[in-house]
């Protein structure tokens, strides 16, 4: 995996990746307002990264000691997310 700065990015592509991974689990983009803000600012702050999985082909935003061999095991009984403010 690679990390990603994202002020290499130009910001049609990290607002669409933002936007994209928001919207996996299931929020409405008319009401993704905040946790857009949220994530921008959790990767300004870098609490979360930006990868690229070369394997895979895929992007994605993690947080910054995200360990994909880790990630990989099914037993973990504490996983790392990102948490949005209205989940605490």
């Amino acid at each position: 995996m690679t990390q990603i700065p994202m002020d290499r990015l130009s910001d049609d592509v990290l607002d669409a990746l933002i936007e994209e991974f928001v919207s996996r689990d299931g929020t409405d983009l008319a009401d993704a307002h905040s946790k857009i803000a949220q994530v921008r600012t959790q990767l300004r702050q870098g609490q979360i990264i930006i990868v690229y999985d070369e394997e895979s082909e895929t992007t994605n935003i993690v947080p910054k000691d995200y360990d994909p061999k880790k990630a990989a095991q099914p037993s973990r009984s504490e996983e790392r997310r990102i948490v949005y403010d209205d989940e605490v």
